[in-house]
């Protein structure tokens, strides 16, 4: 009855207690040579849906029982999506989708003519983006803990080499010192004197060299100093001179384009000018033919007035003056380039030879810090022989037998040239140093390499991520070119034919895409103006219902054609429509499916004035309180 279903039990028919609805889906093998669904070796496929009282609804695949998740990927696979506006309008949907954001809007058009993939691989980057960064910021973090613990295991290494190096130094040093002793307390005071006169003048010797060094040092500073400047200088002309090159090179590009377009019209005016000397010719010789009807000189002079001569002469001459006044230009630009050109190649040179007078200046200047540290290490060294030999001068006799004997019970002799008071000051440092050093761990070599391995690691770790991030920032780049060229084409395409459908139904129009460099933001805006007026966005306030449902419609017809699914259903698509769009819109959808294998179901509960041997009625009608399906056929 006519009662409206609540439940899909209520469309079984009266009397019966299970209802089937069967679609056949062409799977026949397409261009390619594949088919739709390849995973089915036949060329139709039944899709059934079962209905029963008890509300237990099932859906079968050539008898073969399957569940709601497969149904609807067979379906997509033929770029049918129910859900998609575009593809199945139900009632009231002209409205709606006239109020939809224009993001939506996008939306279910990149859906519906199978575009997603690319707005889908361009979330699926920044996605793949984010999870970069984030494993580049935790990187950095782990290598900053990273850094700190291998500072600290290094620093205990270098102290575990240290002690072991010293506890070997220290017991050849007790060794030394008492032979030392010995060997210092043998010698006479006279020598004592003469090595105590040596060194006064070799302190001496010193402090002279070093002054020497201290102003070798200053002047090497001060030519530092001036070759840093003039190297600031060049590099600052050079970038002058680099900058008036790259705009020479572009006024160049410029001027020669712009012959290149003089050259195209001036082509084009001789052309029209031997047109009309043969429209010329052709009239002289149909009047040296003999008599010719009034009208035919009418016309033919009408067609040489027509031909504007010296509008010709004209603008060829101006044409010619242009490429005269560019060509000037052109030799400009070129000999601009070409000084600017010589001036960067002379500053390259004078870079060059200045680079070479610091290098030379600058290792003078290391040379003569090194020679003044040696010069004070060697003075430090004297003062300290200076010392001991003054102390050594009262003490060595009488010291002596003792110092033997003591030296015996170290060892061997030791041959050494220093005294016995530097090597009891170096046994002192070095107990000093293995105290401050003995709560080194002895694990530290294996602790520092193992946290040496893992720094450079994640060192590598985070040079990869940094690579892959730069290649993601590329992909992203390169994927949203592709999404706007391909929403660019689609929509040049689909606006040709929306003007089109605009201009049979008295109105303007055209489908623009918004904020197409972000594709977060982007958004597909409808304009359309019905009787004169100028096109405004659709939207349910400016328009009225029939002139929305004509807009609505007019889009969706010039979007047949790419549009991906076979099957599309608009219910109520003359909703406020006079008369007259209504003829033309129904005219529309049957053109629109012209030599298309896809099916179109309107649905309306008006007049149908749909016309076309391939157009398909289905009457429903009520007669004696039922509802009746009736097929009309001619």
């Amino acid at each position: 009855y006519t009662e409206r279903s609540k439940r899909l039990s209520d469309l079984i028919r009266w009397g019966s207690d299970t209802a089937r609805v069967t679609l056949i889906i062409d799977n026949q093998p397409r261009d390619n040579g594949l088919r739709p669904l390849p995973q089915y070796e036949l060329d139709e496929i039944t899709l059934t849906r079962t209905l029963r009282k008890d509300g237990k609804y099932g859906f079968q695949v050539n008898h073969r029982n399957v569940s709601k998740a497969e149904v609807v990927q067979i379906l997509r696979a033929y770029g049918f999506d129910p859900d998609n506006m575009l593809i199945i309008m139900h009632q009231a949907m002209p409205t709606r989708f006239a109020n939809i954001s224009p993001r939506e809007r996008l939306r279910i058009l990149e859906e519906a003519v199978g575009i997603e993939s690319f707005r889908r691989d361009l979330v699926e980057s920044r996605e793949k983006l984010k999870g970069i960064l984030s494993e580049e910021e935790s990187l950095q973090g782990l290598l900053s803990q990273a850094r700190e613990t291998l500072n600290y295991w290094r620093e205990q290494y270098e102290k575990l080499q240290e002690r072991r190096s010293l506890q070997t130094r220290q017991a050849f040093l007790q060794q030394e010192l008492a032979w030392s002793r010995v060997q210092t307390l043998e010698e006479n005071l006279e020598r004592v004197r003469r090595a105590l006169q040596a060194t006064h003048e070799e302190i001496a010797q010193a402090e002279e060299e070093t002054g020497r060094a201290l102003a070798e040092i200053r002047d090497a500073e001060a030519r530092l100093r001036n070759l840093n400047q003039l190297r600031e200088e060049i590099v600052e002309r050079r970038v002058e001179a680099e900058r008036l090159a790259g705009i020479s090179e572009h006024n160049l590009e410029e001027a020669r384009r712009r012959i290149a377009l003089l050259e195209e019209s001036i082509l084009e005016t001789i052309q029209q000018r031997r047109r009309f000397e043969t429209t010329y010719r052709n009239l002289l010789n149909q009047l040296q033919l003999g008599r010719v009807k009034l009208d035919d000189y009418f016309n033919l002079f009408q067609e040489m007035e027509e031909t504007q001569l010296e509008n010709y002469e004209n603008l060829n001459a101006r044409l010619k003056q242009q490429r005269e006044e560019l060509e000037a230009q052109l030799a400009h630009y070129e000999e601009s380039l070409r000084m600017a050109e010589e001036e960067v190649s002379k500053l390259v040179n004078q870079s060059q030879e200045l680079a070479h007078q610091w290098s030379q200046t600058n290792n003078q200047y290391i040379e003569a810090r090194i020679h003044l540290a040696l010069l004070k290490d060697r003075r430090s060294r004297l003062e300290r022989k200076l010392r001991a030999l003054q102390g050594e001068e009262s003490q060595a006799q009488a010291d002596l037998d003792d110092a033997i004997a003591e030296a015996e019970l170290r060892g061997p002799r030791v041959e050494t040239g220093r005294s016995s008071e530097e090597v009891l000051n170096e046994i002192r440092r070095t107990q000093g140093l293995l105290m401050a050093l003995a709560n080194v761990p002895e694990e530290a070599r294996e602790m520092y390499e193992n946290y040496n391995q893992t720094f450079q690691e994640i060192q590598q770790r985070i040079h990869e991520v940094r690579e892959n991030r730069k290649r993601m920032l590329l992909e992203i780049e390169e994927r949203a070119r592709r999404w706007r060229e391909v929403i660019e084409n689609l929509l040049e395409e689909v606006n040709q034919r929306y003007k089109e459908l605009l201009r049979r139904l008295q109105a303007t129009g055209e489908v623009r895409l918004i904020n197409s460099h972000d594709i977060d933001s982007a958004g597909l805006e409808i304009y359309v103006g019905f009787k004169g007026a100028p096109p405004t966005v659709l939207d349910p306030y400016t328009h009225s219902g029939g002139e929305r449902s004509s807009g609505v419609m007019a889009f969706l017809l010039a979007l047949q054609q790419n549009v991906l699914s076979p099957f599309r259903a608009v219910d109520e698509f003359d909703l406020h429509m006079d008369p007259q769009n209504k003829e033309v819109v129904s005219e529309f959808i049957v053109s629109a499916m012209e030599g298309s294998r896809g099916q179109y179901m309107a649905i309306t509960p008006s007049q149908v004035t749909f016309k076309g041997k391939d157009v398909h009625i289905i009457m429903v009608h009520k007669t004696d309180a039922t509802s009746q399906p009736r097929i009309v056929e001619d």
